[in-house]
């Protein structure tokens, strides 16, 4: 029997976290909750997990954060990471950081089956039956959000 991989899902609300987590469950993964960016370092120092899902908008740390610790830790940086958020890009500096994750998705547009085919492509655990779309419409639609913010 296989190990089931490994996500740590940082979320910090916790009906998103649920419904999301249930259905990642069902599937096969096992999901490992942190519900704020510290947690979710803390975790990260003892546990390289196969994939992290990621929240933008955290407390104690943001995804930000998040994001640069994995990608500057060289045990972690090969994780792949799907941005989930609400969030858009602010500036040209987040906009680099956040061009080394992934998947961008926003929670808006993204339900759990949208979210589940993501995963299994980015961890190449799609099934071999599914139809593949050239991008997901919600990907679309957070890319022409992630234009910089004037200051």
């Amino acid at each position: 029997m296989l190990q089931a991989k490994t996500i740590l899902y940082v979320e910090d609300d916790p009906v998103v976290l649920t419904a999301h987590r249930m259905r990642l469950q069902r599937a096969g993964y096992f999901v490992i909750p942190a519900a704020d960016g510290l947690e979710a370092l803390k975790t990260l120092s003892t546990l390289a997990p196969d994939l992290v899902l990621l929240d933008l908008m955290l407390p104690k740390f943001n995804g930000e954060e998040v994001l640069h610790f994995l990608q500057s830790t060289p045990s972690l940086a090969h994780v792949p990471v799907i941005v989930l958020s609400t969030n858009s890009v602010r500036n040209i500096a987040q906009e680099s950081l956040l061009e080394r994750a992934s998947k961008r998705l926003l929670k808006s547009q993204c339900d759990s089956t949208m979210l589940l085919e993501t995963i299994q492509k980015v961890m190449g655990d799609a099934p071999a039956e599914t139809n593949e779309r050239p991008a997901f419409e919600a990907e679309e639609i957070f890319a022409r959000n992630l234009m910089p913010v004037a200051a």
